[in-house]
């Protein structure tokens, strides 16, 4: 069981007991179910299978007196991507605010990334990510690996000289439905 509380079972992350952190487990899965036993093969959690890179976190498999440490690790993990740059933080922070505690394994995979791209790719990547609004590691190394324009945002126009103003479109569709047929 890894650190942060959790098995990963083909590349879905599901919670177990906090009182087996650091211990083996046993996991059976069948493409609907994932079932979690102990080292004498009891079962201790049952999830429904999540598709890959998701989670799935019972609340009873968190502690309460652990719940702070989880967001003091957030906090700290928000910390160190600040060192990456502005981007790199405010798309951090988006994570965290989108996904919740599963947010804190995508901020690690953010730091890992740090330590194998330079940080003004990585504050691209971030800044594109962000204005697309994807929350997904997987996004980012898409990013580091190919250059993506970042989205463009639009306003909308009230005025414009070919824009009618909205009582002649009441008038046009007033004409067409009280238009006489004609054979």
């Amino acid at each position: 069981m890894h650190r942060d509380g959790h098995v990963e079972v083909a590349k879905a992350y599901y919670s177990v007991p906090p009182e087996y952190l650091a211990r083996r487990v046993w996991v059976r899965w069948d493409g609907r179910c994932v079932r979690i036993f102990n080292d004498r093969v009891e079962l201790i959690a049952t999830h429904v299978q999540h598709e890959p890179g998701r989670f799935s976190t019972q609340r009873v498999h968190i502690v309460a007196e652990k719940i702070s440490g989880v967001e003091r690790g957030a906090a700290w993990l928000l910390g160190q991507t600040r060192r990456i740059g502005t981007e790199a933080a405010r798309w951090s922070e988006a994570v965290v605010q989108a996904r919740g505690v599963e947010g804190v394994r995508v901020l690690q995979g953010l730091l890992a990334l740090a330590g194998k791209h330079p940080g003004d790719s990585l504050e691209k990547a971030c800044a594109i990510a962000l204005s697309y609004g994807s929350y997904r590691l997987k996004t980012i190394r898409t990013l580091l690996d190919r250059e993506a324009p970042r989205q463009e945002s639009f306003t909308f126009m009230d005025e414009h000289p070919i824009i009618r103003n909205l009582s002649e479109y009441a008038r046009l569709v007033h004409h067409a439905f009280h238009k006489e047929v004609q054979p």
